[in-house]
């Protein structure tokens, strides 16, 4: 039996992408067992039961939508993958995240946490690195954690850095435990804070 890939992990999209469909699949197969059923007992569509498989495509609907938005976006390369694992040492990372804005979804393969910086690596060329680290400045900053906050587009750089950050002494930021989660230290607050605002 497999197990669900947490949200930040390597295969997470390939994986929701391909439960998102099975789920509309399953949903809408028992709309349409119900009106087949009551249409083979009854020999007529007009009966009740026709409206109950009618509402209760609903929520097969919904989520096919789900599973389309699911769909747009790919899981990183493996290779891009096992690179980062051997560079990043200790250091905390996110994989596979698609943060979530009013304007428009930013696609971000990677991101690791050290102390105060974040460094990400996209792939997606449509993507604007500056409005994407922005973004996830300010919605860290409402809530009330201050970061540094880098997107690359160039994937040699980005592990260039992961490297060096690795290898150097982490700033230790002054850190008072939140209220809000209790028992988390500053990183796995960064981190739950980037996974809230991701798909």
């Amino acid at each position: 039996m497999r197990t669900k890939l947490a949200k930040g992990t390597y295969g997470y999209l390939y994986r929701n992408k391909i439960q998102a469909w099975k789920r509309a699949a399953l949903m809408l197969s028992v709309s349409a067992v119900i009106f087949l059923a009551a249409w083979i007992l009854h020999g007529t569509r007009e009966n009740v039961m026709t409206v109950v498989a009618i509402v209760g495509c609903l929520p097969g609907c919904n989520q096919v939508v789900r599973a389309i938005l699911a769909s747009r976006y790919h899981s990183m390369e493996s290779v891009l993958w096992e690179q980062v694992e051997a560079e990043r040492g200790s250091l905390p990372v996110l994989y596979e995240n698609v943060f979530t804005s009013y304007e428009t979804n930013y696609y971000v393969d990677c991101i690791v946490v050290a102390g105060r910086e974040i460094i990400g690596y996209s792939s997606d060329p449509g993507l604007d690195p500056a409005k994407a680290a922005e973004h996830i400045r300010s919605m860290l900053k409402n809530s009330s954690y201050k970061q540094n906050v880098n997107i690359l587009k160039d994937q040699k750089k980005y592990l260039e850095r992961i490297h060096a950050l690795s290898k150097a002494e982490t700033e230790r930021v002054p850190f008072k435990e939140d209220d809000r989660y209790p028992g988390f230290t500053r990183d796995e607050i960064i981190l739950h804070l980037l996974m809230a605002i991701s798909l």
